[in-house]
C-alpha cells in the first residue's frame, strides 16, 4: 500500500507539471481522478513499470475522452507533445491508454473524466416509445408526454399497419427484382457455357 501511495505520488507530481504547462486546470482534475482509480483497481498493478509510462498514458486516456486530438479543439494537443515530455513511444502509451480504459470500464462520455458537456452529448436516453434521445437534448426543455385516445389510437395503429403493408410490399419487390437478376445471369452463364462447348466441337 505505501508502495501505491508513493507511487500514486509521484503521478501526481508529473501530472500536475504537464497540465500546468500544456492543459488546464479543468483536464488536471480529470488525470488525478483517473490516476486515484487506477490505484484502487486489484487487476492493475500501478507500481510496476515506468512512472513516467504511467503518468504519459493517463494524460493520454483524457485526451482521449475529451477529443484534445482534434485539431478543432481550443485545447489541442498532439500525441507526440505527450510522448516528447515524458521520453516514451507513441505505440506503447496507446496500448497502455487502452488497457486502462478496459480495465477501469471508462468509455467515451464516462462521467468524471471528460466534459459535462460531453458527457451528456454522449448519453442517450430511451423514450417511453423506445427512441434513443442525446440526453443533452432535454436540458431547459419541459417534456410532455400526450396519450391518445381510443379514436386516435385506431388511426395511428391502422397507419402504421399501412406502413408495415408498404415495406413488405417493398420488400417482396426487392426480392423478385433479385431473382429476375439472379436468373438473367444464369441464362447468360448458360449460354456463354452452351457457346463455349459448340467452339470446341467445331475443332473436331
Amino acid at each position: 500500500m505505501k508502495e501505491k501511495e508513493k507511487r500514486i505520488k509521484e503521478l501526481d507530481e508529473m501530472l500536475h507539471n504537464f497540465c500546468e504547462d500544456y492543459l488546464t486546470d479543468e483536464f488536471e482534475e480529470y488525470t488525478m481522478r483517473l490516476s486515484k482509480v487506477i490505484g484502487r483497481k486489484r487487476k492493475i498493478d500501478i507500481t510496476r513499470g515506468k512512472k513516467e509510462i504511467w503518468a504519459a498514458s493517463i494524460i493520454y486516456v483524457i485526451a482521449r475522452l475529451n477529443f484534445l486530438f482534434d485539431k478543432e479543439n481550443k485545447n489541442h494537443i498532439t500525441p507526440t507533445v505527450i510522448c516528447n515530455y515524458f521520453n516514451v513511444k507513441k505505440s506503447t502509451i496507446g496500448n497502455k491508454a487502452t488497457q486502462i480504459m478496459k480495465f477501469c470500464n471508462i468509455h467515451l462520455g464516462s462521467v468524471g473524466f471528460c466534459s459535462q458537456e460531453i458527457s451528456d452529448s454522449l448519453t442517450l436516453i430511451r423514450t417511453p416509445e423506445g427512441m434513443l434521445i442525446p440526453k443533452k437534448w432535454f436540458d431547459n426543455r419541459k417534456i410532455e408526454y400526450l396519450i391518445a385516445d381510443e379514436k386516435e389510437a385506431k388511426e395511428i395503429e391502422e397507419v402504421l399497419e399501412e406502413r408495415r403493408k408498404k415495406e413488405q410490399q417493398r420488400a417482396l419487390e426487392r426480392k423478385e427484382r433479385q431473382a429476375e437478376i439472379n436468373r438473367k445471369i444464369a441464362e447468360e452463364k448458360k449460354k456463354k457455357e452452351e457457346k463455349h462447348q459448340l467452339t470446341i466441337f467445331d475443332k473436331f
